[in-house]
């Protein structure tokens, strides 16, 4: 990679989370972690996380999340990402509704306090130099369970409401960001969640609305429509920012590649539950998460 950077900072949910989420509220059974550690580690993955490869990729060791109190090296940078985390103030709690408190500008907030902090103590003990943050590389990838969480009550339709709002969050956060010294932004784009499986099982929809390779092509557009505002937004962020490179990161492209050729990418399926319960045509129910046991007709069903 030709960026020159000596630390990383991240921002998001669970695409990027190294650990934050379970930091805050320790619960993560096994299997996750099976495949890399060998045990969980905080991580929505049997193993590591992209920002993990990214990081492995600039020499850097694996970014500390900010909320993990024990065991933290933030010389290379934080992790501010939380799973189920939004890029909207939540309008409910974590145990209504499952979305993360550390929504986007509390992160950001977060990233202020951890910039005074190091300025104050000179870079000493686990903390990066303070000339760092002007020498840094910055990752937001978010919008996510904005987008999920409301376009699965108000349908594909709904992205045309909580889509500006989000984009906007996004627009602010590079700007602070920037006013923090930050100067090489990455902003992600969405994924096709019309492939997610939650998506495919929980909502009706007509054999029409199905892909080739299995998704849904009304919730895949709505994400282009999104993603479409977001590299909007960038394109006019950056021209604000003209010292800053502020980049788009079509991530939606790669992922949907995945999803269309599995096999052709070392895979087994597309839309097919790995850790799943249940068989059928995605080995999902949606009452038994990964790592989780319930009752149900009797049974213990474990996935």
């Amino acid at each position: 990679m030709a960026l020159q950077v000596q630390a990383m900072f991240v921002f998001g949910d669970s695409n990027s989370d190294t650990g934050g989420f379970y930091a805050a509220f320790p619960s993560q059974p096994s299997p996750y972690g099976m495949t890399y550690i060998g045990r969980p580690t905080g991580r929505p993955a049997d193993g590591r996380a992209f920002v993990d490869f990214l990081a492995q990729g600039l020499g850097f060791p694996f970014i500390s999340p900010y909320l993990q109190s024990i065991g933290s090296d933030f010389r290379h940078g934080a992790n501010f990402a939380t799973s189920a985390s939004t890029a909207l103030q939540p309008t409910t709690s974590l145990f209504t509704n499952g979305v993360s408190p550390f929504y986007l500008a509390v992160q950001i907030n977060q990233m202020k306090l951890f910039k005074a902090r190091t300025e104050e103590n000179k870079g000493q003990g686990n903390l990066p130099q303070p000339d760092v943050f002007g020498k840094s590389l910055y990752l937001i990838y978010v919008g996510q369970n904005d987008f999920t969480g409301y376009v699965s009550s108000a349908g594909p339709g709904g992205v045309k409401q909580i889509g500006p709002q989000a984009v906007s969050q996004t627009q602010s956060a590079i700007k602070e960001i920037y006013n923090l010294g930050g100067r090489t932004i990455m902003v992600l784009n969405l994924a096709p969640v019309g492939c997610y499986l939650a998506f495919l099982v929980q909502f009706p929809h007509q054999s029409s609305d199905i892909d080739q390779a299995g998704c849904m092509t009304s919730y895949n557009n709505a994400v282009n429509e999104y993603n479409s505002m977001l590299k909007q937004a960038v394109q006019q962020t950056r021209g604000e920012l003209q010292d800053a490179n502020v980049i788009y990161v079509d991530t939606h492209s790669v992922l949907l590649e995945l999803f269309q050729r599995p096999t052709s990418h070392g895979m087994q399926h597309g839309t097919v539950a790995c850790c799943g319960y249940g068989g059928g045509s995605y080995n999902f129910n949606e009452q038994v998460f990964c790592g989780n046991t319930k009752d149900t007709n009797g049974q213990s069903a474990v996935q």
